[in-house]
C-alpha cells in the first residue's frame, strides 16, 4: 500500500488549524483589514426641485424628512471605504432645515438643466457663506433628459468628489504627523541642552 505522506500532511494541518494561504494571501487579507472606514456627507442643491429628486434617484431610493431629500452611496479604494450620504433641501424648506443641510459636508454639488453662469455663481456664494471658499464643488448640467450617459456622468462626478476629499484628508493627516514630529523633535533638543546637575561636593 502506497501512503501519500503530502495528503496526510494536509489533513494533518486543516485538523490543527494552521494557515496555509500564500504570501501572496496573506498580503491581500492584511491589505483588506486595514481598509479605513469614512463617512461623508454632501450636499446637493440646485433650482429645480424635481431634477434634484431625479439625481439623487440614480443612487438609491431617496428618503424625505421634513423637506430634506436623503439617500445614500458608497465608494471603494485599495485603502479606504467610503459611505456617503446625500442631502438635498427642498425649496420649501425652513431657514433652518437648510443650514442643518450644509452643516458638516464635505462636499457640493450643484445641479442645473442648463449651463447658467449667473445662477451658478448664485450657489457657489450660498456655498461659500455656509462652509467656506475650499470645500470641494461640482457642477452637473442635465440637459432634456436624465439618459445612461448622464447617470454614468454623475456617479463620475461622485467618484471624484470622494477621491479629492481622501486626498485632502490623506495631506491634512500628513501635514499633522509632520508637525507634531517636529515638535517632538525641538522637544528633544531643548532637553538635551538642558545643564547637568551640578555634583554636591
Amino acid at each position: 500500500m502506497h501512503v501519500h505522506y503530502s495528503n496526510l500532511s494536509d489533513s494533518y494541518n486543516v485538523v490543527r488549524g494552521f494557515d496555509r494561504m500564500t504570501p501572496t494571501e496573506k498580503k491581500t487579507k492584511k491589505n483588506v483589514r486595514e481598509k479605513t472606514r469614512y463617512l461623508f456627507k454632501l450636499t446637493v442643491v440646485g433650482p429645480d426641485d424635481s431634477l434634484l429628486e431625479d439625481v439623487l434617484s440614480t443612487f438609491d431610493p431617496v428618503v424625505k424628512v421634513d423637506g430634506i431629500r436623503i439617500v445614500s452611496a458608497e465608494h471603494s479604494t485599495d485603502s479606504s471605504d467610503v459611505r456617503a450620504v446625500f442631502m438635498s433641501p427642498k425649496h420649501a424648506a425652513l431657514d433652518i432645515l437648510l443650514s442643518l443641510t450644509f452643516k458638516g459636508a464635505s462636499a457640493v454639488i450643484i445641479v442645473l438643466r442648463e449651463p447658467d453662469p449667473e445662477l451658478e455663481t448664485v450657489y457657489r456664494n450660498e456655498i461659500r457663506e455656509n462652509l467656506g471658499a475650499r470645500v470641494p464643488t461640482r457642477v452637473v448640467t442635465i440637459g432634456s433628459t436624465l439618459d445612461e450617459f448622464k447617470r454614468t456622468e454623475i456617479h463620475h462626478t461622485f467618484d471624484e468628489l470622494i477621491e479629492e476629499i481622501l486626498a485632502r484628508r490623506k495631506k491634512e493627516q500628513t501635514a499633522k504627523k509632520a508637525k507634531e514630529k517636529q515638535k517632538t523633535t525641538k522637544s528633544g533638543k531643548k532637553d538635551s541642552k538642558k545643564k547637568p546637575a551640578k555634583k554636591k561636593k
